[in-house]
């Protein structure tokens, strides 16, 4: 069991640690580097020499915050450190109510959290550099996407207000533009198809996922970079939970009465993409657009069907994922299990 307990906050330029050392929690050690090899390496030296902790010995807890902690975890990794990464709000929601913030209170928060929640560390698993690639083709498509969309919308609205001379004007100004992004956006296509083809372990998981009508080709290449290739989030509840489409009870005695519904606490990406796969194998699979169209034949609001189906979608994700072969609609894998 681990002794010493190390925060940190991690921003773009620094980062703050506090040290709860010999799990006093009454007193705690803070410092602040910067977010830079050379901060990291002053890092180490203060926790060995002044603070007389081994970096082996001690439990790196820190908040997921995408390219910023990236350098910190690697450097903690390649020294087969304690890595705890955890999502910001179970460290929010652990802590209760709380005034004030800043970094230097954060780092000694995460450090309080990490302390607090020993009996239940997760240490984290670091991704493997094919997943890191991956990961940053999507962000880099998603950013050029978005500048599409900018250039687009007055181009779109010019035209819905009639205007058509106005609309190839700015169409005009930004075609170069447009073209361009065009041709990025194509490129970074090539290079997934490429990262896919060239590493057997992706290729399988995503041929795997995207047997599951309603899983795209984004949303299963999402799926494994945000679920580290499924080792994070395997369980289809854990799962739900995390896309923000897990139902929840809200009553309580006789008097509060709320609605059942889902959590805005989620990865919001993923449940825009689970979102919109729903709406496509409603009208694509047969079995699901049967259960659509049954549920809202008994009045059901629309809205919880279709989350209704997304749950399925990764119900049957995480079941392909677990077994090992690809999506079978139920009475072809029943067929399956006697014939095995």
């Amino acid at each position: 069991m681990f002794q010493n307990f190390i925060g940190i906050d991690v921003s773009k330029a620094k980062f703050d640690l506090a040290l709860i050392k010999d799990c006093d929690k009454e007193h705690v050690i803070q410092a602040v580097f910067e977010n830079t090899q050379k901060g990291i390496k002053a890092m180490t030296r203060f926790l060995g020499k002044e603070c007389q902790v081994q970096l082996s010995d001690a439990l790196f807890c820190m908040e997921f915050t995408g390219i910023y902690c990236r350098p910190l975890t690697t450097f903690l990794t390649e020294r087969e450190c304690n890595v705890w990464l955890e999502m910001p709000v179970n460290i929010i929601r652990s802590l209760g109510l709380q005034r004030g913030k800043n970094d230097r209170v954060d780092a000694r928060r995460i450090a309080l959290y990490a302390y607090k929640n020993k009996e239940d560390i997760k240490l984290w698993k670091p991704q493997r550099d094919i997943i890191l690639k991956l990961r940053d083709l999507l962000s880099l498509r998603e950013r050029l996407i978005s500048s599409r969309k900018s250039l687009m919308a007055p181009i779109d609205e010019l035209i819905a207000m009639g205007d058509k001379q106005g609309a190839a004007r700015v169409k005009r100004g930004c075609k170069l533009t447009l073209t361009s992004i065009e041709k990025e956006i194509d490129q970074i296509d090539k290079d997934l198809d490429d990262t896919i083809k060239n590493d057997p372990q992706l290729k399988e998981l995503y041929t795997l996922a995207t047997s599951v009508p309603g899983v795209g080709k984004y949303t299963a290449l999402l799926m494994i970079c945000y679920t580290n290739e499924f080792s994070i989030y395997n369980n289809p509840k854990q799962l739900a939970c995390y896309c923000g489409v897990a139902p929840f009870e809200y009553t309580s005695g006789s008097s509060v009465k709320g609605k059942t519904r889902v959590s805005h606490m989620a990865n919001k990406v993923l449940k825009r993409m689970l979102h919109m796969g729903a709406l496509s194998a409603i009208t694509r699979d047969p079995e699901l657009r049967d259960y659509y169209q049954r549920k809202i034949a008994l009045g059901k609001n629309k809205m919880l069907v279709i989350n209704a189906v997304r749950n399925k979608i990764i119900h049957r994700l995480c079941a392909v994922i677990n077994r090992g072969y690809e999506y079978q609609p139920e009475n072809l894998f029943k067929e399956h299990l006697v014939l095995s």
